[in-house]
């Protein structure tokens, strides 16, 4: 009898620091299967490597091409399914497997063509809603995406795309009671976006002397992470004229890229208040506890979306466990999870004055802000932890055995 199964994954990155898939990764080959990600290089990461056992097979391509058919995916210059499914049928020759496991709604059209070439069953893996994203993202709301890129479209595909897949994973209970209402005949399994505590942790402690030492005096509240409109940094940066008049000391620290870096740069000119925010770029995941630890608050300012309101960003769990009081907007699982641990406070995002009154409320109380991320770290390490919900993702692939 088969006591284990051949599963393929569809990934459209070059499988670096992705931490969810990673995650899932190391929970299945520990499970006892042989993992196969058939992801991307774009030129400088290996063809193939192990990774924890599994096998990272890469496809080659320029960064520029594939972002390019990316954007154009699900438009009348609909070419990356075939591209992804001619070399996924190529490579499966050597590598054959049991079941797929496709990431991200975008690539399921590539996934059922290869899921009905081979017979095998598919497992949609959705990291958001990517629907109500599209409305957000600047690619897709400027031209010529604007024009090309129909939401319309995006919500009928998906629709026609779950039902043909096996199982659907989701990040959080409020995006499985989405995915209900399109597909409710479907098993959906919530894999949420919950921390590693095995694998999130400071590095490099002379990192995080290096940083004490550079904010020393400073009310520092940091941000790690994509820096794109739907983020609600702006609303942030506004809010800083109304901090600095009770915390003369404020530094908002921004880790990460993305398009709109820009746009926050000319609005913190703008304000007068480019002394107050610092842009430290993209940094290695590595890197990003010292960051969260040496602060003394962290934000997630998301706005509030039907996007928003149906994911979670692993940050949140990052800086509990990091030990830091949180700020977040008012998006439904970002509220629900933060009231039900009391770890910190809750703004409504398009509200600067909000914003404002909270972050020099949490810098008043020293007290209550050690309180709140004590409360947070204990929280992480009791529920919120990847070792809890990758027992949701075994016993999903469990099935497929039995």
């Amino acid at each position: 009898m088969k006591t284990y199964l051949r599963i393929g994954m569809i990934l459209d990155n070059e499988f670096s620091g992705d931490m969810r898939v990673e995650n899932e990764v190391q929970a299945l080959v520990n499970a006892g299967h042989e993992v196969f990600v058939f992801c991307l290089t774009y030129g400088s990461k290996p063809e193939s490597e192990n990774y924890h056992g599994a096998s990272i097979i890469r496809i080659p391509i320029s960064k520029f091409a594939k972002n390019k058919l990316n954007g154009l995916n699900n438009t009348i210059f609909n070419f990356y399914p075939g591209w992804w499914s001619k070399r996924i049928l190529n490579l499966v020759k050597e590598y054959p497997i049991d079941v797929l496991h496709v990431h991200d709604l975008w690539m399921m059209e590539a996934g059922i063509k290869i899921s009905n070439k081979l017979n095998v069953p598919i497992v949609a893996d959705l990291h958001e809603n990517y629907v109500h994203a599209l409305a957000n993202y600047k690619w897709s709301t400027t031209f010529p995406g604007s024009v090309l890129v129909s939401q319309n479209k995006w919500k009928r595909k998906e629709k026609e795309w779950l039902k043909m897949a096996s199982d659907i994973i989701v990040v959080i209970e409020e995006a499985k009671n989405r995915v209900e209402k399109i597909a409710p005949d479907k098993p959906i399994c919530v894999v949420a976006n919950y921390v590693n505590i095995e694998d999130f942790k400071v590095s490099n402690p002379t990192e995080v002397e290096e940083l004490k030492m550079q904010y020393a005096g400073d009310y520092i509240v940091t941000y790690t992470g994509g820096m794109d409109l739907h983020r609600g940094l702006e609303n942030v940066v506004r809010a800083i004229p109304s901090i600095i008049k009770s915390i003369v000391n404020f530094k908002l620290v921004l880790v990460g890229t993305g398009s709109n870096v820009q746009d926050l740069k000319d609005l913190a000119s703008q304000l007068n208040v480019t002394e107050y925010v610092i842009f430290k770029g993209w940094q290695y995941p590595e890197d990003l506890p010292a960051y969260m630890s040496t602060s003394d608050a962290c934000i997630i300012p998301h706005m509030k979306t039907a996007h928003t309101d149906n994911t979670i960003p692993h940050k949140l769990f990052h800086y509990m466990l990091m030990n830091q009081p949180v700020l977040v907007s008012d998006c439904e699982p970002l509220k629900r999870i933060v009231k039900e641990t009391d770890c910190g406070f809750i703004f409504k995002q398009n509200s600067i004055e909000d914003i404002a009154e909270k972050i020099i409320a949490m810098s008043q109380s020293k007290s209550l802000s050690l309180e709140m991320a004590d409360r947070g770290r204990q929280a992480v390490l009791s529920k919120y932890n990847w070792r809890q919900t990758a027992k949701n993702l075994t016993d999903l692939y469990q099935k497929y055995i039995n």
